[in-house]
């Protein structure tokens, strides 16, 4: 696996980072859907080769580094144009092989929940559910996420709801990967019909680092 005061103005020219991919997600549809079947698909080098097996032995492990607290300081930007700050704190519990991990972001209009619940095999799988807290102030339901390591990193993938957001269903591909001791970086590409309209470039950091 989150606006400060200002002239009324000058709010009403602001768009809360979800919401407004959620809107552009629906125009993707509108615009994108007779021609959709030309997509390509997002891809990238954290993909498992066919018939290779994840790497049990990945520098990264989700349970171990997010056991505890941590904290992150990202940006979206939306179709190449809309760019939105963003921070985040994780709490997370691990019992064996499942962790447990509440994300509280916080964006320029309030804060928003992400609730994970994920499971690591010993090949280096992941399974579980994500949940969101919508523009509404109501959890979505849980959606179905898989994951498998790569050297360095590991990938998570879902069809979910962004933070804040509607219930128009977004594609997210986390792509983590270790840069520094407690600190890895993630590129999350959002996608409608195999279709990036969003990307989000984040730096998580166990605490005390």
């Amino acid at each position: 696996m989150g606006r400060l005061a200002r002239s009324s103005a000058a709010c009403r020219g602001r768009r809360r980072p979800a919401r407004h991919l959620a809107r552009l997600a629906l125009a993707v549809v509108l615009l994108l859907a007779p021609v959709v079947g030309l997509a390509s698909p997002v891809v990238d080098d954290a993909r498992p080769a066919a018939g290779s097996r994840p790497a049990a032995d990945a520098a990264l492990a989700l349970d171990a580094f997010f056991d505890g607290q941590a904290t992150s300081q990202g940006t979206i930007t939306t179709l190449l144009v809309f760019r939105e700050p963003f921070t985040a704190r994780f709490s997370g519990r691990v019992a064996g092989n499942r962790l447990k991990l509440d994300e509280r972001f916080r964006f320029e209009d309030g804060k928003r929940l992400q609730r994970w619940d994920l499971t690591r095999s010993r090949d280096g799988r992941y399974r579980g559910t994500v949940t969101t807290e919508l523009g509404d102030g109501t959890m979505a339901p849980p959606a179905s996420v898989v994951g498998w390591t790569f050297a360095g990193g590991v990938v998570l993938a879902y069809d979910g709801y962004a933070p804040g957001g509607g219930r128009t269903l977004l594609g997210f591909r986390h792509v983590m990967r270790t840069i520094a001791p407690g600190t890895v970086r993630n590129r999350v590409t959002i996608s409608k019909f195999g279709v990036a309209i969003a990307s989000s470039d984040v730096i998580f950091r166990r605490a005390g680092r």
